[in-house]
């Protein structure tokens, strides 16, 4: 009868912490003293995955997902986690080369599309309001060159005009779209207003700035052309 025990006793020391089953109500997991004593003869690495899994059932749980489990074991709550982190991992690795691809179409897009329009700017002023013009607020006035170097009339542009000060630091981010021919060879002088707020940080420090040392950019969006043809900057 002793051995008989002895014989028990060690069959139910090397019992398979992996194939415990999980408490049927989530809840109870915690509370558990065959489930914790089966997670503490894990590896780091399983303790690690379980605790993954745990935590990421009691996240969908909490929105609605499911609290309940049949027949599930430990080893199944590791394989399951595991599954999920492959395919996170997957995902992740489709994102990245997407994000590759267009960041390098927008590479090729912008030299071509540097190379059809060249813009700069020549003036930024700030005007102040005028009542005799009905002109009742502070506002800018801007005037940017662009060329068209291409062989083909453009029948339309659009893009953003980036002003930075000296330091390279953006100062304000303005949309710019026209819709006036520019032949092929040919300089065309674009005039616009933009708004004086001065509570907006970046309207007071342009309007403080020195427009000899800002620093101007063109970021395009879209080029027409007159013959239908179109250049756009991947997004």
């Amino acid at each position: 009868m002793a051995a008989i025990l002895l014989t028990g006793l060690l069959l139910s020391g090397c019992t398979d912490p992996k194939q415990v089953k999980l408490p049927v109500d989530m809840a109870k997991w915690s509370e558990d003293q065959d489930l914790k004593e089966a997670v503490s003869k894990l590896t780091d690495s399983e303790k690690k995955l379980f605790v993954g899994y745990a935590t990421r059932l009691a996240m969908a749980s909490a929105f609605g997902g499911n609290k309940n489990f049949t027949d599930v074991t430990v080893n199944d709550a590791l394989n399951s986690q595991q599954a999920w982190l492959y395919e996170k991992a997957a995902e992740q690795e489709k994102q990245r080369l997407l994000a590759e691809q267009v960041k390098q179409q927008q590479l090729e897009a912008l030299q071509e599309m540097n190379g059809t329009l060249t813009a700069s700017l020549v003036e930024l002023k700030l005007n102040p309001k005028n009542y005799d013009r009905r002109q009742y607020s502070d506002y800018f006035t801007i005037r940017v060159a662009f060329k068209n170097n291409s062989a083909e009339a453009l029948s339309g542009i659009k893009g953003t005009v980036i002003l930075k000060d000296m330091f390279g630091e953006v100062i304000k981010r303005v949309r710019l779209s026209d819709d006036t021919q520019i032949d092929a060879g040919q300089n065309y002088i674009y005039d616009g207003t933009l708004k004086f707020n001065q509570f907006e940080a970046s309207d007071t420090k342009l309007a403080s700035s020195n427009t000899e040392k800002l620093q101007f950019e063109w970021e395009p969006d879209t080029y027409i052309f007159v013959s239908g043809k179109k250049q756009v900057m991947p997004q």
